[in-house]
């Protein structure tokens, strides 16, 4: 990989930590703040409709001005707001900073995605990716490992404070980097965007990638968001000891991007759909049916590595939605996968509160697993 890409997945390691930093927050804030888990859930859909409703409007404009310009000032931008979060003084308060957060990163991960996928042929796209998520993999196991010792030996705001001076820091090396960068002619209009977006549509093997990524965001990733919670509600364990479960599951996607050579020439794209989604969706059947934390910990890890089999694969198929505009393609794919994120913290937040755990763990995980299979069915028709 160049060191452009090293230091987009440095960015892509912030970006997720602060998304994901919410999870083991939650009961904590739940109780600071005197509510419910489901209520305090709001801080995850907060940051994640906004991330994603942006994204069709971030997407050609990285394409027109730069991916690496754009990518460089969304940081920039969230230095403020992620400050903000760590001055929260209620569960609204935080939501709004969490909101505008989501809001300003908009223009990160997918336009990195795009950036690579401009640079990198197809045929080893899938490799570089797999290095690249190395940030994203970090992130999840910093967003979980210090939110969880945060909360349990700081007080939860410092760890805003960290990611906000991140921020600052990566976007002034990025604006060093875009200079090479040049601004594309024409102009940018909402009835262009649309126009494309709508022939994206019209393509078949385009709109399965972007289904399977929208219903990925609400069984994966909305669910994702209560882990937390379940292990601190079904087990009393402390916050600390939360954040170490959580980042199990990243460093299962540590393993991933180790064996994803192996793995790509072994079993090929197919079989890595079929088989990371029935494992993962059938790790997260179990979780609610578990009476011993100890065994949860290599669940965890194996759901995380099920989960990058599954993921990088079909997100390698998003960089080619659109090849001539990546970064609207990609975009538009993230926005329907955030999109689904939100609806899917809303829904098994009621879930949750009305049916418990194993029931929601039990939906999501049979979620997951026809999902791949019916995504890898439709990529063996092609």
């Amino acid at each position: 990989m160049t060191a452009t890409i090293w230091l987009l997945s440095a960015v892509s390691f912030v970006v997720v930590a602060i998304m994901t930093v919410s999870v083991p927050l939650l009961p904590v804030l739940a109780a600071e703040f005197q509510t419910s888990i489901g209520y305090a859930g709001i801080i995850v859909t907060a940051f994640a409709l906004p991330y994603g409703a942006v994204q069709i409007l971030l997407g050609p404009v990285g394409d027109k001005f730069g991916k690496l310009r754009v990518i460089a000032g969304s940081l920039a931008l969230s230095t403020i707001f992620v400050l903000g979060s760590g001055t929260a003084d209620s569960i609204e308060y935080l939501a709004t900073m969490r909101f505008f957060s989501g809001l300003s990163m908009a223009g990160t991960i997918p336009l990195a995605m795009a950036y690579i996928a401009d640079e990198v042929p197809y045929e080893t796209r899938q490799l570089v990716i797999g290095r690249y998520i190395n940030g994203v993999v970090l992130g999840h196991i910093a967003g979980g490992v210090l939110g969880g010792f945060a909360a349990e030996y700081l007080d939860w705001r410092h760890i805003f404070f960290l990611f906000a001076g991140l921020c600052l820091l990566f976007s002034f090396f990025l604006f060093n980097k875009s200079s090479v960068e040049e601004i594309q002619p024409g102009r940018i209009s909402i009835r262009s965007t649309m126009s494309l977006y709508r022939s994206v549509l019209l393509i078949k093997k385009s709109r399965q990638v972007i289904i399977t990524g929208t219903l990925e965001g609400v069984f994966i990733f909305g669910i994702f968001a209560y882990f937390g919670a379940y292990l601190r509600d079904s087990y009393d364990l402390g916050y600390g000891t939360v954040g170490l479960i959580l980042g199990a599951y990243g460093l299962g996607g540590l393993f991933y991007a180790m064996v994803v050579p192996y793995l790509v020439r072994s079993l090929g794209e197919l079989k890595m759909i079929g088989l990371g989604s029935f494992f993962l969706g059938m790790s997260f059947f179990s979780f609610g049916f578990i009476e011993r934390w100890e065994f949860i910990v290599p669940l965890f890890f194996f759901a995380g590595f099920s989960f990058y089999v599954f993921h990088n694969t079909m997100q390698t198929h998003a960089t080619e939605i659109a090849p001539d505009a990546r970064g609207a393609g990609v975009s538009f794919w993230a926005f329907m996968l955030f999109f689904g994120q939100g609806f899917g913290v809303t829904i098994f937040g009621i879930f949750i509160n009305n049916f418990g755990y194993k029931v929601t763990f039990s939906l999501a995980g049979c979620g997951i697993a026809l999902l791949g299979w019916w995504f890898r069915s439709q990529l063996a028709d092609r």
